[in-house]
């Protein structure tokens, strides 16, 4: 097998190393997989960078925009996840599918190159091991006979910005089915298997995001105290509830009931918000800074569901509806920076997550998959027992970014 190096130095440098990797690719002997780049699909920072506040709340206000709180079947997903997807997919764009892009994903306080040193800060900022994993990976895979019509500079810039592991592959073979499910497995700690199940002859390209998320809590159940208990969803069903009273961040009035439960480290933690009349009543990102700064200190007895869940869902119509309509229509999508050659479009923006909660903690992942074609993503003392459906999000809370977010509704379902 041979595995040229995508590598560095200047642009021009990096646009003839890659050049050269395909005129390598040609010579090689025929195999499954032919890894373009040196990359691993991650980026690292030696020193935590700022992140802009609008970029936070672009990525914030996607977690809302795709939440469908009218669904009687559960929500969660990562927001991030897609965020980062749609912008890989973004630096292949021009005009006006650009601009429809751009309106969605880039700040209005900060230009292009200011957002490209954002997302690089994005990446690199968030991806930690100690006391609490987070780990975002990228991977970009072209069919065999589609990479050398792909421009350099577009490899390029999903490298330097995301990090991208960069792959070409023979789409017809059943193992390049198995080698980007794979690929998704092992960056998703096996939470999530099988992404694909097939692959559509006239797919060019895929490009995916996968974030993996597992802490402690700051303060675990005992397991003694697990017991089960009726949860009020669809129907009433019977599920295993942790209980503990503890002190906890709290907040509570006529709408909602609110709680936070910190991560070990105190960075991360997981907001737990129950309607008194409505599933979701938090549907805004500024609803959710607000409700982080009111909370106070108090002492609370929770219930709390065992969950172990997954979800799948297909984003184009949503997207669609947030104003990217040209990038899903053939024929009008420009995807003209990513190859001259083909007229390309989305087919599909795939989101896949999963959720396990238990006395230990927390562990999540979700994968979105775009799907490039050819035509032819202290108050006092309370009581709270979370026996219906509720929101939950999981948040970065130095930044108040939202890492994942949906509405349980039932809690014994598993997909």
């Amino acid at each position: 097998m041979c595995y040229p190096i995508f590598g560095g130095g200047i642009m021009k440098k990096q646009i003839l190393s890659f050049m050269c990797s395909a005129m390598l690719l040609s010579a090689c002997t025929t195999s499954s997989i032919h890894k373009l780049s040196n990359t691993t699909g991650s980026l690292s920072l030696k020193e935590a960078a700022i992140l802009d506040a609008g970029l936070v709340q672009n990525i914030n206000d996607l977690a809302f925009l795709i939440q469908d709180e009218s669904s009687d079947k559960n929500v969660f997903m990562s927001s991030l996840s897609i965020y980062v997807a749609l912008a890989m997919a973004s630096h292949g764009t021009a005009g006006n599918t650009y601009k429809q892009f751009a309106d969605l994903l880039i700040p209005a306080n900060i230009d292009q190159a200011g957002w490209f040193d954002q997302l690089r800060a994005l990446q690199g900022n968030l991806n930690v091991q100690d006391p609490v994993i987070i780990k975002l990976a990228n991977s970009l895979w072209m069919r065999e006979d589609f990479k050398d019509k792909v421009k350099p500079a577009f490899l390029q810039r999903n490298q330097d910005y995301f990090g991208a592991m960069i792959a070409a592959m023979d789409f017809a073979k059943d193992s390049a089915l198995d080698e980007i499910n794979g690929w998704v497995e092992k960056n998703t700690n096996n939470l999530i298997k099988k992404t694909l199940d097939k692959i559509d002859p006239s797919t060019v390209m895929f490009l995916i995001n996968t974030i993996y998320f597992k802490a402690d809590w700051l303060n675990q159940f005992d397991k003694a105290e697990t017991k089960d208990g009726i949860f009020h969803g669809k129907t009433d069903v019977t599920v295993s509830y942790m209980n503990q009273t503890s002190s906890f961040n709290y907040y509570e009035d006529d709408a909602m009931q609110a709680i936070l439960l910190p991560y070990k480290g105190n960075k991360t933690g997981m907001v737990v918000v129950l309607g008194k009349d409505e599933t979701a009543p938090i549907t805004t990102s500024d609803m959710l800074n607000r409700l982080l700064d009111d909370m106070q200190s108090a002492s609370v007895t929770l219930k709390l569901p065992k969950v172990d869940l997954a979800t799948k869902e297909i984003l184009n119509d949503k997207l669609i509806a947030m104003g990217l309509s040209d990038a899903f229509t053939g024929g009008v999508a420009d995807f003209s920076e990513l190859s001259e050659d083909g007229d390309l479009y989305i087919a599909e923006v795939l989101h896949k997550a999963r959720l396990m909660i238990d006395e230990k903690g927390t562990e999540a992942a979700a994968v979105t998959v775009i799907d490039i074609r050819e035509t032819s993503i202290e108050i006092g003392d309370y009581e709270m027992t979370v026996d219906r459906p509720y929101q939950i999000f999981i948040v970065d809370l130095e930044n108040k970014l939202i890492l994942f977010n949906g509405i349980i509704q039932d809690v014994s379902a598993k997909e």
